[in-house]
């Protein structure tokens, strides 16, 4: 009897420990607008994050990195988050034209071990832990695509980031039913075989992606657009973590999202 319970405490803890890994995995940034079709030259964005789209939880600001409008032009113009858990902020638009709204977290360090029986989380390496189930070093991107009343082909131009998102036809442009490609970047190459997931506001209100596939060998894909309304596409690249890093963390974890609306 005492060697089943053992066995049976084992296994929770198993089954416990694949759950947390899988909720780990999917923590995401996102940008979400108030507007992305704006009639007057204003808009507001707001940040998503957590397990849920469009919202979830709220995210630090202190947690960011960069925060960004560009322009039909090009021009980056930095952005002061807003007060408050959504960090919602105005948009001044002052033309016509595509503008991207962008953001990135800080990079760093997730740990989750176990420690006599019980699961912690750890914003640092694992350096000295014993009982790691998952540790890695991220860094996350977003990005968010406004029309304020011009097609165009601003969207197609990367923004520069690390692990990047590019819609190759404009969501404007897309209907119901239609197939949106996009053309996934990792430092600037083709990302070959990357997973890539697609949903849309009210598909689900837990992780549950509404679409999912992956690059081909061009570092492309195509998500079917099932629904009219906001949209969510994200991609993410894991690799080995190299030598250099292997006493701090497992691996290396990078993730972006795009969001945008069907009409």
């Amino acid at each position: 009897m005492q060697k089943f319970n053992k066995i049976t405490m084992i296994c929770s803890i198993a089954i416990l420990i694949l759950g947390m890994s899988s909720l780990a995995h999917t923590h995401t940034m996102w940008l979400n607008v108030s507007e992305y079709y704006p009639e007057w030259g204003r808009s507001v964005v707001y940040f998503g994050w957590g397990h849920g789209y469009p919202v979830a939880d709220f995210l630090s600001a202190e947690k960011l990195g960069t925060f960004n409008l560009i322009t039909p032009k090009g021009e980056k113009e930095t952005l002061e988050p807003g007060p408050g858990g959504f960090l919602a902020t105005a948009l001044k638009l002052s033309e016509e034209g595509n503008y991207i709204a962008t953001a990135s977290l800080k990079p760093g360090f997730y740990t989750m071990y176990v420690d006599k029986g019980e699961i912690h989380h750890k914003s640092a390496p694992k350096t000295g832990l014993s009982g790691v189930i998952l540790s890695l070093h991220f860094e996350q991107y977003a990005k968010a695509l406004i029309c304020a009343g011009d097609s165009g082909e601003a969207f197609r131009k990367p923004v520069g980031h690390t692990l990047e998102i590019i819609p190759l036809v404009n969501p404007a442009e897309v209907k119901v039913g239609d197939y949106l490609p996009v053309q996934v970047l990792f430092k600037g190459r083709p990302a070959k075989y990357c997973p890539v997931y697609g949903t849309y506001a009210g598909f689900s209100t837990g992780e549950d992606f509404a679409y999912a596939t992956g690059t081909d060998g061009k570092g492309k894909a195509k998500i079917r657009m099932l629904h009219h309304g906001p949209w969510l596409i994200k991609a993410k690249v894991k690799l080995p973590a190299p030598d250099a890093l292997k006493d701090k963390c497992n691996e290396l974890s990078y993730t972006a999202t795009l969001t945008f609306e069907v009409k």
